[in-house]
């Protein structure tokens, strides 16, 4: 099983790295991917992937850091490490505009995609109460490859996201009380076209929600989907474990590497 976003350089993960690994590793979750949110906390990011054998990494800016000062090649160059895997989070959020107004949003996601043109990597992108205005934007690059990491918007729109051969992400929302329509989009969604993640760390999934997140807390999630689906857990596990490898391929060819060293 895989945690397909997870923040383990975040107050709350950080201070106990390795005993939240070894909790992650105890329940199955064999293969972590840590985001990247802006240009401070990236080298750390970096670092952690590194230094882990099973811990993936990607490199961006979040919408909520459009007054950072930003280095658009400092970013390529960190895309170029043999463990980053991915370009994210990026795109748009429309609920916390305060310091971060949409044409900021726009213009800061837009120099993101432009990385697109000299370097192949998935995209992992943020969307919250901005469709459609992040389809538009996407829609001007040639993007092939992408998640909506931790979806929660509507069918209609998911189905727009599916057309364009992108995948979608399912978090521990999807266990809240009030997440009937999510629960729907799971049912859904075909089965080579989904990923599950923590986002630690929040969002912890029942029973554990208002609690700090954790990689070993996806499990919660795929048990979730599993009974959605009419699946096991271990079948879950298998398919969002080749999902995720699919859509990022750098990964599984540094796993094969590893594999055959070994």
């Amino acid at each position: 099983m895989n945690d397909s976003h997870a923040h383990l350089y975040f107050d709350g993960i950080y201070q106990n790295l390795d005993e939240k690994l070894r909790l992650a590793r105890l329940v199955g979750v064999n293969h972590i991917l840590t985001i990247g949110t802006d240009f401070g906390t990236m080298p750390t990011n970096i670092e952690i992937a590194e230094k882990h054998d099973n811990v993936f990494c990607s490199v961006g800016v979040h919408p909520m850091y459009t007054q950072e000062p930003r280095d658009l090649e400092l970013l390529k160059k960190w895309a170029l490490k043999e463990k980053v895997v991915a370009i994210g989070e990026v795109g748009l959020d429309y609920h916390y505009e305060e310091g971060n107004p949409r044409e900021a949003q726009k213009e800061l996601l837009r120099d993101m995609l432009s990385l697109s043109k000299s370097i192949d990597l998935p995209y992992i992108f943020h969307a919250r109460e901005c469709f459609p205005d992040i389809l538009d934007i996407i829609s001007e690059y040639e993007i092939k490859h992408a998640v909506f990491h931790c979806y929660t918007d509507s069918l209609e729109n998911a189905k727009k996201v599916l057309d364009l051969g992108y995948y979608i992400s399912f978090s521990g929302v999807i266990t809240f009380k009030k997440s009937e329509e999510l629960r729907e989009i799971a049912k859904y969604v075909p089965e080579d076209r989904f990923l599950i993640e923590t986002d630690s760390p929040y969002l912890a999934p029942v029973p554990h929600r208002g609690e700090v997140n954790e990689p070993a807390f996806v499990t919660l999630v795929a048990e979730c989907v599993a009974a959605l689906r009419g699946k096991t857990v271990a079948e879950i596990s298998d398919i969002t474990d080749r999902n995720f490898f699919n859509l990022f391929s750098k990964a599984k060819c540094i796993k094969a590497e590893k594999e055959t060293a070994v």
